[in-house]
């Protein structure tokens, strides 16, 4: 038995070492062909089960029997490339390959539809592409200046509504998730954007999600998503600086104006990136001192008469304007690629803003305090924003892939109202992918992941539950999506998340479930539906914040509940080339409704008798009840060459019927204080829709434009490109009632003439067009002018705020 053992165990060492001396080894590099770049992710199959994937250097490598064998490199938006090897035994063979975009792809890959790259055509929701081009010719310095020429998108003082998602909340709360780089970028405690935070001078492309994305990226994307993708280096060190000055125009209401000195704008902003060895290193900011569109800071007497106005002679590094902004913002992101360890990368971005704003919610009157604040209405903030993200991430030979992310988030808003906000936000993830195409299963991809979030909190801004103000939030959540491409036509994708918040010990959580389909039917057409739950639980702000905005009081609302929402849309996309000129048309019709729907709403929540504050008129967010919102959105986007000249276009027109579902349904009831029944308003015994609404006709939400439209397009010829853009906006049907009662009632207190602009001033909605027009000189420098604005429109999105009228700045650029 001795013997017979021995002798098996050296049969077996000899068949183990006769197999391995059989086998060889295949490695390579995969780039583009046009640019040169290493591509990552590139799936290298020989058959079931033997294959690997590029990793950040576009290197691959596996061992394969030896023999003749078939290659197949696949990746997304490029044509498949097939080549046949012989492999000797004990060879190792260098396969490099070269891979060019595909023309059906049409040159456009996301990744935010489900955290992995997919061609557009393939998706299951609406999404919309903005190129970092659009931004940079724009000379844009804050995100959300493009974002509004997204079809469907809308901007309303800073804060971002898609589909008629959302109305005005106070900056208090999120229905659209802003992401940078798929990390939330929203505050920790009042759930709101700082667009100048982000870093427009290092942009990949942004990506808008339309429609509920609650599964992927959890809470505040009820509505949908807008997502920064950054750029890491390329092959090539970039370098590129840009430098610019503007002017404000004079208003078209000249008794209007508060003008001591034109308003001006300068800035500047840089970017380096390059790759050193085994790192990649990228740096950049910017600058900005913007005198802002509205009047100098005026200081009255006793009796209410100007006394002086600040000095409004320009100063890049002070704010003594109404909506005056100075900042300074740098980052750097760094990466270490493990040469050991291919797959394996590690780093470490980091993000930090100081500035002072001069911010006013409402302006005095429409007769000669236009562009000037209501006395108490203006807020000045001194804010440092920043972030630390570490980072480690590995993929695998197997298409495997793991990604364990952080973020430190600091807020520090100084208010001079006594009224700041401080915050610190510490997020975690762990995601994990799986591609299976080595294993046979071709086009499957499976994402999971877990997610911890920490927001401590302190402000006497938000003392609703405590006087210290001190507040703290949890959200916990895991979710899992499979996304699957069956015969290369039909793509099925559906994903479930399950979350938990808890915010100063009051907890509630709630799963959600997405699904949608993709079938291509034709050469360039696609077929889409899908179907997705939201859910989103109240901010710190939300629920606890008490502040006032001149006599009118904010109240808090430590019982507000959360909401929840179901999406379903059906959709069509047909692809289009014409020569080297291509783009997509995109058909769209969707349903959304909500249940407990927040609202800001305007109400008397604490009758006293005190008239300076309005007998306890003011807004607080309350749950609404039922709402829905049907519509459809049409959209274009194309880019490509016609004869000589590149044209970039994207617009498209958004239609929604936002409507309240229980219009008569009483949510709030005033409980009156013994002794204090003499200044309850009869109005506001008991609060609804309907009680509430200017216009209840139809039912039509509050602060909803029902009509959007949006065109950006642009023309190179040579060294000469020429651009332009539209809005439109449609008139706001329905706001708070009790904003025209209040001017009727108490026309001493509050007379900002809110009635007659909404009846002689924007009756038909608002047009706005920027234009733009650039020369390049040699290769590296160009010099452009823009002017946004350029019919320098008087017009206010949201009733009692004045958008900026004209803007002409010349921008100058270099690039090495």
């Amino acid at each position: 038995m001795r013997i017979q053992f021995l002798v098996a165990t050296l049969c077996v060492m000899l068949i183990s070492h006769f197999s391995f001396g059989q086998e060889g080894e295949v490695t390579g590099t995969v780039t583009d062909v046009r640019s040169g770049d290493f591509l990552v992710g590139v799936t290298v199959v020989s058959g079931p089960g033997t294959g690997a994937a590029t990793d950040i250097d576009g290197r691959y490598s596996f061992k394969l029997p030896a023999g003749k064998h078939s290659l197949k490199f696949s990746y997304v938006g490029y044509e498949q490339v097939v080549k046949e090897i012989e492999l000797a035994a004990g060879q190792r063979l260098v396969v490099d390959t070269e891979m060019k975009q595909s023309s059906q792809a049409l040159d456009i890959v996301v990744v935010s539809a489900g955290k992995f790259e997919q061609d557009y055509g393939d998706i299951t929701v609406s999404m919309e592409v903005l190129k970092p081009q659009m931004i940079e010719n724009r000379n844009t310095v804050n995100i959300d200046q493009v974002l509004q020429q997204t079809p469907g998108v809308s901007i309303v003082d800073g804060e971002p509504q898609i589909r008629s998602g959302s109305g005005y909340s106070f900056g208090a709360g999120s229905r659209v998730m802003v992401l940078l780089d798929d990390l939330p970028i929203l505050s920790g405690d009042a759930g709101r954007p700082s667009w100048g935070f982000l870093p427009i001078e290092n942009l990949e492309q942004v990506e808008v999600i339309k429609g509920a994305s609650s599964v992927l990226y959890g809470s505040a994307a009820l509505s949908g998503v807008v997502n920064m993708r950054t750029a890491y280096p390329k092959e090539k060190p970039q370098t590129k600086i840009t430098a610019f000055t503007g002017m404000y125009s004079d208003p078209q209401t000249a008794e209007s104006k508060y003008w001591d000195g034109q308003p001006m704008q300068v800035g500047a902003q840089f970017l380096h990136s390059r790759r050193v060895g085994q790192w990649d290193l990228v740096i950049g900011g910017n600058f900005l001192g913007d005198d802002g569109h509205l009047g100098p800071i005026v200081n009255r007497d006793s009796l209410g008469a100007i006394i002086d106005t600040s000095s409004s002679r320009f100063n890049p590094f002070q704010v003594n304007r109404n909506a005056a902004e100075t900042r300074v913002r740098l980052n750097a992101n760094v990466r270490y690629r493990f040469k050991n360890t291919p797959g394996l990368t590690a780093g470490v971005n980091t993000n930090w803003l100081k500035g002072e704003s001069l911010a006013t919610l409402v302006w005095e009157n429409i007769d000669n305090g236009l562009y000037n604040a209501f006395d108490g209405s203006a807020t000045r903030t001194k804010q440092v924003i920043g972030t630390v993200d570490p980072f480690v991430e590995y993929v695998t030979d197997g298409g495997s892939s793991h990604s364990l992310r952080g973020r430190w988030q600091k807020l520090d808003n100084d208010n001079d109202n006594n009224q700041g906000n401080f915050s610190d936000v510490f997020f975690g993830q762990y995601q994990f992918q799986q591609n299976f195409d080595r294993w046979g299963i071709e086009n499957m991809t499976t994402t999971a992941g877990l997610i911890g979030i920490l927001t401590l909190g302190e402000s006497q801004l938000y003392a609703g539950d405590n006087p210290e103000g001190d507040n703290e939030a949890k959200n916990y959540a895991a979710f899992f999506q499979v996304d699957k491409t069956f015969k290369e036509r039909l793509t099925v994708s559906a994903g479930v998340r399950y979350e938990y918040f808890e915010i100063n010990g009051q907890s509630e959580a709630k799963p959600v479930f997405r699904s949608g389909v993709n079938y291509q039917f034709g050469i360039a057409s696609w077929a889409r539906a899908s179907f997705g739950q939201g859910y989103r639980f109240p901010s710190i702000a939300e629920k606890f914040i008490q502040t006032a905005v001149g006599v009118i009081n904010i109240y808090s609302n430590p019982d507000l509940q959360s909401e929840t929402s179901w999406n379903a849309e059906v959709g069509v996309k047909q692809g289009f080339k014409i020569g080297d000129f291509a783009g997509f048309i995109d058909l769209a019709v969707f349903r959304q409704e909500y249940e407990n729907f927040i609202e800001f709403t305007f109400g008397q929540w604490n009758p006293r008798p005190d008239v300076t504050n309005l007998f306890g008129l003011g807004f607080k967010s309350v749950n609404t009840g039922r709402a829905r919102v049907d519509g459809a959105d049409f959209s274009v986007m194309a880019g490509g060459k016609i004869g000589e000249v590149e044209l970039n276009f994207l617009g498209g027109y958004t239609y929604t019927l936002p409507v309240s579902l229980t219009p008569d349904s009483v949510y709030a009831t005033n409980q009156v204080d013994e002794g204090f029944e003499f200044f309850q308003l009869e109005q506001f015994l008991s609060t609804s829709y309907t009680s509430t609404s200017s216009d209840p006709s139809d039912n039509i939400l509050k602060y909803r434009m029902q009509h959007l439209i949006r065109v950006d397009a642009e023309a190179t010829w040579k060294n000469i490109n020429l651009g332009g853009s539209l809005r439109y906006n449609s008139f706001m049907r329905n706001i708070d009632q009790a904003f025209q009662d209040i001017e009727n009632e108490f026309p001493t207190l509050f007379g900002p003439g809110i009635n007659e602009w909404r009846t002689t001033r924007n009756q038909n909605g608002d047009f706005v067009i920027d234009m733009r027009v650039g020369y390049k000189i040699k290769d590296k420098h160009r010099v452009m002018l823009v002017i946004s604005n350029v019919l320098n429109r008087e017009y206010a999105i949201r009733p009692l705020a004045i958008e900026p009228g004209r803007l002409s700045v010349i921008q100058y650029s270099v690039s090495f």
